[in-house]
Formats: structure tokens, sequence, C-alpha cells
């Protein structure tokens, strides 16, 4: 969290010597939570990101080695995944390293 919502909130939690945020405080303070909002969501958004493009890259892998159609090559990740109770991502990530599916161990 960004020093000035904490900062603010540490404010908002602890009355004000009139017991009230002026209207201006009270604005600065949403538009900081709200700042702090759009943060977590940017972060959120470029990890999936990152993380489609890796198993965009996996499917690749697994179209070419078992020369099947990208829907089906997605299909073998997602149930590899869930046979071996594995996050997508994780398992994407093994297949992008070593050039293979991974077999349940």
């Amino acid at each position: 969290m960004p020093e000035p919502t904490r900062t603010a909130q540490t404010a908002a939690s602890e009355p004000a010597a009139d017991d009230a945020l002026t209207e201006t405080e009270q604005f600065i303070l949403e538009m900081l939570e709200r700042l702090d909002a759009a943060d977590v969501k940017a972060g959120q958004l470029q990890l999936a990101l990152d993380h489609s493009r890796d198993i965009g890259a996996a499917v690749g892998v697994l179209m070419s080695q078992h020369r099947m159609p990208q829907d089906e090559a997605f299909e073998l990740l997602r149930q590899t995944s869930q046979d071996q109770n594995r996050k997508l991502y994780a398992l994407a990530l093994d297949v992008v390293r070593t050039g293979e599916l991974p077999s349940a161990d």
C-alpha cells in the first residue's frame, strides 16, 4: 500500500481536533483509496498477462509436440493440471522449460 494512503487512512481513523474531516480532506482520502485500488488492480492484470503469455507458450509447445489444434492442447494442459493438482501456470512453466508435459509422479 503506498505511503500516502497509509497516512490518509491513519488520519481518517484518528479523529481530527474537531472530530470530523473537512470536505477537502474527505475528497483527498477517497481519491487516495481509489488510486490504491487501481494500483492493486493494475498489478493483478499485469500478473494475469504474464501468466497468459507463459500458458500460451506451453500450449504452442504441446501443439507442436502432439500435432494437435490449439483448443486440444489447452485442454490437455488444463486436464493435466487438474489431474496433478497443480496450478495451470506452474505446469505451463514446466512445459516451457522442459519442452514436454511432465508425467504424474
